[in-house]
């Protein structure tokens, strides 16, 4: 019988999910126990295999089903705690930033820029600024650099306000470009990107290619 359930566990834990899914909204509208939810959750699970309902076969004993739930919940859980951070003194949020510009740099009008960007990255010369938290720090890959970095508090300001007052114009009043198509921030020369990386903005700037 154990092996009969250990061997069973994977494929039971993907049915579990369509089960669930299937079953949930008529449970909800029951007024009865968690057991007549996972009676009827075994019941479909049952007639997935071609087993009869009143089969005296407890392969599949509901007690399994409620612990493969659990497990859903404590994975659920996990995925909570490992949520890419939007955080960019995290190594998590540079993770995704090298994800997110080694995507950028493969096609496109933006490889060019992208690649200034990783180059720069590799070279610890890629400046990161969140305007909207008031942090800046220097890019680092962390599969060379251990653990997290203190950003460097600056004033705080929303992206469209920031964004004005720190990219450079040309004459003509419309935003200047770099050969590689990047914009040139205003204090320092240095090219200039505003990059979305998952859910967070963030004003990228590094030394200009010659």
């Amino acid at each position: 019988m154990v092996s009969s359930i250990s061997s069973a566990n994977q494929t039971i834990t993907q049915i579990f999910l369509k089960v669930q899914k299937e079953t949930q909204q008529a449970s909800e509208s029951e007024s009865g126990s968690n057991d007549g939810y996972y009676s009827s959750s075994l019941a479909n699970l049952m007639r997935t295999y071609g087993q009869d309902e009143d089969s005296t076969d407890d392969t599949y004993s509901t007690g399994l089903l409620q612990a493969l739930n659990a497990t859903e919940s404590e994975d659920d859980g996990l995925s909570a705690l490992t949520k890419t951070s939007d955080d960019i003194q995290t190594a998590t949020f540079m993770d995704n930033l090298k994800a997110k510009l080694t995507e950028l740099s493969q096609s496109g009008d933006g490889a060019l820029k992208a690649k200034e960007m990783l180059a720069a990255l590799d070279a610890g010369t890629l400046t990161v600024t969140d305007a909207e938290k008031g942090k800046q720090t220097t890019a680092w890959d962390s599969s060379t650099v251990d653990g997290d970095k203190t950003a460097t508090d600056v004033t705080a300001r929303d992206w469209s306000s920031f964004l004005r007052s720190e990219l450079k114009r040309e004459s003509t009043g419309g935003y200047e470009l770099t050969e590689s198509g990047a914009h040139v921030d205003k204090t320092t020369g240095n090219s200039a990107s505003f990059v979305l990386v998952e859910d967070t903005y963030v004003y990228l700037t590094w030394t200009a290619a010659s």
